[in-house]
């Protein structure tokens, strides 16, 4: 798995460009792509193959199958940084675990969304990366919602394209409002290239200020999301809080109200508060 610049050339690492050289064959996400930096490179060569979204399974266990019976060296290519994150590389990675023979050897480089963790000043060592942001607004919220009380990291990364960064910046603006979210936002584009743009900023009202901005969309978008402290802790099931709220529950006190009551009290997320009412309510 060759890792390719996500912008710069010369972000290319010289093992990455060995193996490009000497690879017996290239199976490329677009092979128009790899021609060009193969070009850019000055190596002339063919045996370029080109596998994508609609390579069938079929026809990569075919290829794999050849592999293994063989003593070929393949190299993968996508069009830009790391193969396998959110492009057809991943299948590859996926359907050679069925041949025992074939020996994965991963040649690092380039990628979004480590550019992206290194200039964000994410909180703690965790991170989720979700890949591209839900179409669906409702998938989009439901999605927030889980994340932000799943507890399993306050930082979350995702892909976004340059004609929906707006509605997800709509999307995100409407979930912070709804939750008394104030999370830190790093939205970035283009990276290592020409028109490398970085926005920052904190909650609803950084992204309501980022939509009525005048920008140019155009490139590929990574942001993350990164929920403070204080998120973070009033997202967690605290045993206290959970106590009090089914105490007002069971003295006859409505779902809504209780919730209410808890939210302010303990210095929580009111959506929150109100799901755990009702299913407790439910049990």
């Amino acid at each position: 798995m060759i890792a390719v610049p996500i912008g710069n050339l010369g972000d290319l690492s010289k093992r990455a460009q060995e193996a490009l050289a000497h690879a017996d064959e290239l199976w490329c996400e677009d092979t128009r792509s790899t021609q060009a930096l193969l070009n850019a490179l000055g190596l002339e060569r063919g045996g370029l193959r080109r596998l994508d979204q609609h390579t069938s399974l079929e026809e990569v266990d075919r290829l794999l199958g050849q592999v293994a019976s063989g003593s070929q060296w393949i190299g993968v290519v996508s069009d830009a940084g790391t193969p396998g994150i959110s492009d057809p590389g991943a299948s590859i990675g996926q359907r050679v675990t069925r041949f025992p023979e074939i020996r994965m050897e991963p040649v690092p480089g380039p990628s979004a969304v480590s550019s992206l963790i290194s200039i964000a000043g994410l909180k703690g060592a965790s991170f989720v990366f979700k890949g591209f942001f839900p179409r669906s607004r409702t998938e989009a919220l439901q999605e927030l919602e889980s994340q932000a009380s799943s507890g399993v990291s306050p930082n979350w990364i995702y892909f976004e394209s340059p004609h929906r960064i707006r509605e997800a910046l709509r999307v995100l603006e409407e979930w912070c409002l709804a939750s008394d979210q104030t999370p830190d936002f790093v939205f970035a584009k283009e990276l290592t290239k020409i028109h490398e743009t970085v926005r920052r900023g904190v909650g609803a009202p950084f992204l309501k200020l980022l939509q009525e901005q005048e920008f140019d969309p155009r490139g590929e978008w990574v942001f993350s999301i990164s929920l403070s402290g204080d998120c973070v802790k009033k997202e967690q099931e605290d045993e206290a809080w959970v106590q009090a709220l089914e105490c007002l529950l069971q003295a006859g006190i409505s779902s809504k109200t209780a919730s209410q009551v808890v939210a302010a009290h303990f210095s929580i997320a009111k959506n929150l508060a109100y799901k755990k009412a009702l299913s407790s309510q439910k049990k």
